[in-house]
């Protein structure tokens, strides 16, 4: 099962191009962010970046787990705006 707070992870390493720039957006510490980003990888069977000399890449499963997290993030900001907004009424 997927973590909401995983993915966050994930996205922040896809978006920043590397642990450590994600660690400092997130406020957490690189291991953290890596100690997720392993536990993603066991879930989807493969490495999810190819870490190079200079930062990362996103594999071919990155991609994929990329194009989908970012969507599931963005709906579960709109449901939270949506029940905030139905409480004010």
């Amino acid at each position: 099962m997927f973590d909401l707070k995983d993915l966050r992870f994930f996205v922040a390493v896809y978006e920043r191009g590397g642990f450590a720039r994600a660690a400092i957006a997130l406020h957490t510490v690189q291991s953290a962010v890596s100690a997720r980003i392993r536990k993603l990888e066991l879930l989807v069977g493969g490495a999810l970046f190819q870490r190079m000399h200079r930062g990362i890449v996103a594999t071919g499963r990155g991609e994929t787990l990329y194009r989908h997290a970012k969507r599931v993030l963005e709906q579960m900001q709109e449901f939270e705006k949506a029940v905030r907004n139905e409480r004010a009424a």
